[in-house]
C-alpha cells in the first residue's frame, strides 16, 4: 500500500514561482498521503552509497612457463582436433610441472564444468593465475576449490557447501590429514541428515587405515541400510579389519579341505549355515543376493565376498590358481567364485600386492564353463597400481582360452579415458593385432569399431612408431575400402599423439 500511494510522486512537477508553502499547508483527506511522502523523502535523503568494492589482489606469476610448442598443441585441442587427447595433455602438463597457458584457462574452466574428470586433470595444473581466476567466480569455486589444496577454501566447502562439495572437501581433507579429517566427520556426524552420510563415508575410502576402524563399526549400527552397507564394503577393504575376520572363521568352519592322491588338488566339502544370527546380520550377511541364490548358498556369497583372498591362499596353501581350481570342482563353486571375485576387487581396493595375481589367474583359468565374473571386473581392476593393469592387460589379451581379451578391451577403455596412460610396446603390439584380427573377421567396421580404434589412439605406445605399420590386411584385400579411414584416422591420431609428447620438450618460446 506504501509503495503504491508513492508512485510517481518523486516527478511531479513543481512550480517554483508559488514556493513551496501552498504544498505544505494541510488539506483534508491527504494528512496520511503527506505523511508517507514526508517519510519517502527523508529515508532518500539519508542514504549512503556504498563504497567502492576493492579490487582483489592480482595472481602471483606462476612458476615454469608452458612451452610454446605444447601450447600451440593445446589450441589446437581446445578447437577439436584429437579432442579425446585433451587428458593426455593435461596429464603430461602436471608431469612437467607446467600450468595451463593463461589464454587457455576460461574456456578449460568452463569446460571443466560439466566435466568431473576433466576437473579432477585440470585442478593440478590451474597454476596459480587459475585459482586467482576460480576464486573470482562462485560458480566455479563450488566445482573446483573443494577438490584443491587451499586449506581455507577447502573448509569453507566443507561448511557451506552442497553434498557433493562436501564429499569433494572430505577427500581433499582425507588426503592431507586423514586423522583430523575423520575427527572432523565424527564432530558433527549425529547431525547430518541420512542421505548426506550416505554420501560421505565413502570419502574414508582414501586414506583408510585400521584408525577408522571403530567409527566404521558404529557405522554398522546406522539406520540407514545405505550407511550400513558402505560401512561393510569399507570394512571388508580393510586389511586386518574385525568384519574380515569375523567372516573367515565363519567360513573356515564351513570349508573343509579333503586331500586327495598325491600330485591331486585337495577335494573342498561345503556345509551350508543352519541359521542367520543377528551378528552375522550386522555384518551384511542376508542383506544381499544379487543372483538370485538359494537363502543359504546367498549366506556363503555375503561371507566369501568379505574375506580377502590371500587368506585361501595362506590357510590351504595354494597359489591363486590353484584355490580357483578347488572352489571350482565343487557343486557350490559358482557361488564361492562369485563372492571371491568381489573379495579379489576389493583387495585391489585396499592395496593388495597380490591382487593383480588373482586376476590374472581367473581368466587363465582352464576349467571348462567356469568362468565366474562380475560384471565390473574390468572396473575393479582400475583400482590397481599401473604396473598391476599393465600387467593384467598383458596377461588378459595373451589369455590361450581367449576368455580374457573382451575384458581386456574393456580395461584398455578405461585406462585410455584416465588420460596419459601409454601401455608398453609390447602390451601396444598385443592390443593392435587383436584389433587387426577383429577387422579380419568382419566385412565391416561394426557398431561401436569407430570407439574402439579411438580407444587404441589413447592407449597405444608412441616411443616406436614403426610396429604401427605392421600386421594390417595384405593391400589387395577386398575389404580395405570400408576400414581404410579408420585406420588412416587411427594413424594420424597416433602421429599426433607423438607430437604432443615431443612438444613438452621444446624449449623454443
Amino acid at each position: 500500500m506504501h509503495k503504491s500511494v508513492l508512485a510517481g510522486t518523486s516527478r511531479v512537477p513543481f512550480d517554483a514561482a508559488s514556493g513551496v508553502t501552498p504544498a505544505l499547508l494541510p488539506v483534508a483527506g491527504q494528512n496520511l498521503w503527506q505523511a508517507l511522502a514526508a517519510q519517502d523523502l527523508w529515508q532518500r535523503a539519508g542514504f549512503l552509497p556504498a563504497g567502492a568494492m576493492e579490487a582483489p589482489a592480482g595472481a602471483v606469476p606462476d612458476g615454469a612457463a608452458c612451452p610454446r610448442a605444447a601450447e600451440d598443441i593445446l589450441l589446437l585441442l581446445m578447437r577439436g582436433m584429437h579432442a579425446a587427447l585433451l587428458p593426455t595433455w593435461l596429464t603430461l602438463a602436471h608431469a612437467k610441472g607446467v600450468a595451463v597457458p593463461h589464454a587457455c584457462l576460461v574456456p578449460l574452466l568452463e569446460q571443466g564444468m560439466g566435466k568431473p574428470a576433466l576437473r579432477e586433470k585440470l585442478l593440478p595444473v590451474l597454476g596459480e593465475r587459475g585459482r586467482w581466476l576460480v576464486a573470482q567466480n562462485p560458480e566455479w569455486i563450488s566445482k573446483y576449490v573443494a577438490g584443491s589444496d587451499d586449506a581455507a577454501a577447502v573448509d569453507l566447502a566443507w561448511n557451506t557447501g552442497g553434498p557433493p562439495q562436501r564429499a569433494a572437501a572430505l577427500r581433499a581433507m582425507r588426503s592431507a590429514d586423514p586423522a583430523a579429517a575423520l575427527a572432523t566427520l565424527q564432530g558433527g556426524w549425529a547431525q547430518e541428515a541420512a542421505d548426506l552420510r550416505a554420501a560421505l563415508l565413502p570419502c574414508l575410502e582414501v586414506g583408510l587405515s585400521l584408525a577408522d576402524e571403530p567409527f566404521l563399526e558404529a557405522a554398522l549400527d546406522d539406520k540407514r541400510k545405505e550407511v550400513r552397507g558402505i560401512a561393510r564394503e569399507l570394512l571388508a577393504a580393510l586389511p586386518g579389519s574385525q568384519l574380515s575376520a569375523r567372516c573367515a572363521a565363519r567360513m573356515d568352519a564351513l570349508l573343509t579341505l579333503l586331500p586327495r592322491g598325491e600330485g591331486q588338488l585337495p577335494a573342498l566339502e561345503v556345509s551350508l549355515p543352519e541359521a542367520c544370527d543377528k551378528a552375522m546380520k550386522r555384518d551384511g550377511v542376508g542383506v544381499e543376493n544379487p543372483y538370485h541364490m538359494g537363502e543359504k548358498q546367498a549366506w556363503l556369497f555375503n561371507m566369501m565376498q568379505c574375506v580377502p583372498p590371500s587368506h585361501w591362499s595362506e590357510r590351504w596353501e595354494q597359489p591363486p590358481a590353484g584355490v580357483l581350481q578347488v572352489l571350482q570342482a565343487n557343486d557350490f563353486g559358482r557361488v564361492l567364485q562369485e563372492g571371491l571375485v568381489h573379495a579379489v576387487g576389493l583387495s585391489a581396493r585396499a592395496g593388495d600386492g597380490q591382487a593383480a595375481d588373482w586376476f590374472v589367474a581367473i581368466h587363465a583359468s582352464k576349467v571348462p564353463n567356469a568362468r565366474v565374473l562380475s560384471a565390473r571386473f574390468a572396473d575393479m581392476a582400475m583400482a590397481l597400481p599401473p604396473s598391476g593393469r599393465e600387467r593384467v592387460l598383458h596377461a588378459w589379451l595373451e589369455c590361450g582360452n581367449g576368455s580374457g581379451v573382451p575384458d581386456a578391451l574393456l580395461l584398455a577403455r578405461s585406462m585410455a579415458s584416465e588420460g596419459g596412460a601409454q601401455v608398453s610396446l609390447a602390451s601396444s603390439r598385443l592390443l593392435l593385432g587383436r584389433l587387426q584380427q577383429m577387422m579380419r573377421e568382419k566385412d565391416t567396421p561394426g557398431y561401436g569399431m569407430k570407439y574402439e580404434f579411438e580407444t587404441m589412439a589413447g592407449l597405444l605406445d608412441i616411443g616406436e612408431m614403426e610396429y604401427l605399420e605392421q600386421g594390417w590386411p595384405e593391400p589387395d584385400w577386398a575389404h580395405w575400402d570400408n576400414w581404410r579411414q579408420l585406420v588412416d584416422e587411427l594413424k594420424e591420431a597416433l602421429r599426433f599423439k607423438n607430437t604432443l609428447h615431443r612438444s613438452f620438450t621444446d624449449n623454443k618460446e
